[in-house]
């Protein structure tokens, strides 16, 4: 796949493009720069996981638990075919790009597909799709889809090929989930076989990454273009967060269902807001902890599964339980 990911012919106008883009960088970068960095955050986990949680905690808990989902499985596929590529960053495959060096330290691994890409297609897109009856809205979701692709090829991290990619992978999922969910919705039960069925799938995934699949080993000045060790282990720390966020969504629905909807807009607020500042906290702390720390992978996995884990049913349960318990001693005191 690689040789025809980065055949010559197809690269060069790529190359071409992102050089123009280049030149554009170094003459209005001190304006534009700062601004593309801050679009490009809609690809990244932590806010899609607000979006995400605000819907699912606070406005429609069908609506949000799938456009969820869609993140989860988005996690999953993107970092597969971005190991099965193998594919370069742009500044390795032509040593005339040069990358806003802010932007590198999320561009550590392969190139293909754009993972900002394809989380901020699966994610907005997911949104996009649930309000599709508001024009306006989707009108600003597609374009925020399309600035943050553009922003990776501004920075110089990504090629045209990866951004298209990365934005095929979170479409078909955007639709693909739709008739599952469907499915699912009516019977509780097969959410169950949802679940056992992802954790399956994601574990015959990573068995093959793991032990099967061959890495390029190409060296420059005696050290690795891409280290896939460095590039397996961040992507089983993923897989480790996607399962926690699926494993979570699907369990609570068929154990914990609660209307999102439901309580006062005072009540919504304290929740969200709640929730936001735990997961600025866990996304701070915990996750960029385990992303700079040398922990063992399966430790590392673990505590992943734990942070999906706590916005789609931990934190449900506690505020479903806390409200509960409300409503109880209301009665008594009555």
């Amino acid at each position: 796949m690689f040789e025809i990911l980065s055949d010559a012919s197809w690269l060069k106008p790529q190359i071409d493009f992102l050089l123009s883009l280049q030149n554009l960088r170094l003459q209005y970068g001190s304006v534009l720069n700062p601004i593309f960095m801050n679009i490009t955050v809609f690809g990244e986990y932590l806010l899609p996981t607000i979006i995400c949680s605000t819907v699912y905690w606070a406005i429609n808990s069908k609506n949000g638990m799938y456009i969820f989902a869609v993140s989860g499985f988005n996690v999953i596929f993107a970092h597969l075919f971005k190991l099965l590529a193998c594919v370069y960053r742009p500044w390795v495959l032509s040593d005339k790009i040069n990358p806003f060096e802010a932007a590198i330290n999320h561009a550590r691994s392969y190139s293909f597909p754009s993972g900002h890409s394809a989380c901020s297609s699966s994610t907005l897109g997911a949104l996009a799709y649930v309000v599709r009856k508001n024009l306006w809205a989707v009108i600003l979701l597609i374009t925020l889809v399309l600035l943050v692709g553009f922003s990776r090829m501004w920075l110089g991290v990504h090629t045209p090929q990866d951004i298209i990619g990365g934005f095929s992978i979170g479409l078909i999922i955007v639709f693909a989930l739709v008739p599952v969910i469907d499915w699912a919705e009516n019977n509780k039960n097969r959410y169950l076989c949802l679940a056992i069925a992802t954790d399956i799938i994601a574990a015959l995934i990573l068995a093959y990454l793991c032990y099967f699949h061959q890495y390029p080993l190409d060296y420059v000045n005696g050290e690795l273009l891409v280290n896939p060790t460095n590039a397996l282990h961040t992507t089983i720390a993923c897989y480790g967060y996607a399962l926690g966020v699926l494993n979570g969504l699907f369990l609570c629905r068929r154990f914990l269902p609660f209307d999102a909807s439901a309580g006062s807009l005072s009540g919504k607020i304290t929740r969200v807001l709640t929730g936001i500042l735990i997961l600025l906290f866990l996304f701070k702390y915990v996750f960029e902890y385990v992303w700079a720390s040398s922990l063992d992978i399966k430790i590392v996995f673990v505590i992943m599964i734990l942070l999906g884990l706590f916005p789609t049913i931990i934190y449900p349960y506690v505020f479903t339980n806390i409200k509960k318990y409300t409503k109880e001693k209301n009665v008594l005191e009555k």
